[in-house]
């Protein structure tokens, strides 16, 4: 019996040691815990660490944290504009080409090109000759002649008109009979001597090129001039009296000392040219009237010349 209860009592006191060792180490557990909150470094805490990131991400109570990327696009275009002009210079050109190109990062873009017409310029001078044909009653006494013609002038550069000046001398040959059954004005008799007649002209002149080329075309002319009837007494004043002579039988003009007559007159006329290199070859012709009273003096000259500038 007393066994027993020494038993039970050892065995109670075993269970309260027990309780009490317990209570020890639970009570060192929270005390160590709260040392590792409290301590500035952790190295005095043997419970395991965690990896942690060494950069801080501020984060406020109720706040969640973004990523903000910024993303800065610079497009840059280069435009450049060049003007390219081609202008006449010796030898003549006939057209001048103005292109406006435009240089870009992507490539180069050309405009229509605005091509500008030239018309030929400056100062030129020729020579021809050809015949020369009488008309109204001058036609009934004489018979075609010849003609030499030294032309110059100047042409507008942007324009088709220019002036032109010419020096000629024409001569028609004397019929031995006279011509008749045509119907035009007759003459009252005939000469063996060969009319001759220099002239001074000067002209307006409107050219009417083809295409681009501005060499090579119509052209068309007129302007006013003094002639030189060498020897009237001779020819004129004998064939066709009237070309100086009035209704009452007057002379309506004195004759110089060797017979001849100073008279002013007009012409008209057109022709062809065509550009060669730097020369022109022309073929035209003009009907000239020279103002002869009170019969007027005409003749038509076709003259084919060739001209350089």
């Amino acid at each position: 019996m007393n066994k027993m209860k020494l038993s039970t009592t050892a065995g109670a006191a075993v269970a309260v040691l027990m309780g009490l060792a317990a209570s020890a180490a639970a009570q060192s557990t929270t005390a160590r815990s709260t040392a590792c909150d409290s301590a500035a470094t952790a190295k005095n805490c043997s419970r395991p660490r965690m990896a942690s990131s060494s950069r801080r991400i501020p984060i406020t109570k109720g706040e969640t944290a973004m990523r903000v990327d910024t993303l800065v696009r610079v497009d840059t275009v280069t435009v450049s504009r060049v003007d390219t002009v081609t202008v006449a210079s010796a030898p003549i050109h006939d057209t001048v080409t103005v292109v406006d190109t435009v240089r870009s990062a992507a490539g180069i873009v050309e405009t229509t090109p605005v091509v500008v017409k030239h018309y030929g310029n400056g100062f030129y001078l020729g020579v021809g000759g050809g015949a020369t044909m009488p008309t109204g009653g001058l036609r009934d006494a004489y018979n075609t002649g010849f003609n030499v013609s030294v032309p110059f002038g100047w042409d507008q550069q942007n324009g088709p008109f220019g002036l032109r000046f010419d020096v000629t001398y024409d001569q028609m040959h004397a019929r031995s009979t006279f011509r008749t059954g045509d119907g035009l004005p007759t003459a009252v008799a005939l000469t063996t001597v060969t009319p001759q007649i220099w002239s001074g002209m000067a002209d307006l002149k409107l050219r009417l090129p083809f295409g681009s080329s501005s060499r090579t075309g119509l052209y068309v002319l007129g302007g006013v001039g003094a002639h030189y009837l060498r020897n009237y007494s001779q020819t004129f004043a004998i064939t066709n009296p009237s070309t100086n002579i009035n209704d009452t039988g007057l002379q309506t003009a004195s004759l110089s000392d060797n017979g001849s007559l100073w008279r002013f007159g007009a012409n008209a006329g057109g022709g062809i040219n065509f550009g060669l290199g730097s020369a022109n070859l022309f073929v035209e012709s003009r009907y000239v009237r020279i103002f002869t009273s009170t019969e007027r003096t005409n003749y038509v000259p076709i003259i084919l010349g060739v001209s350089v500038r």
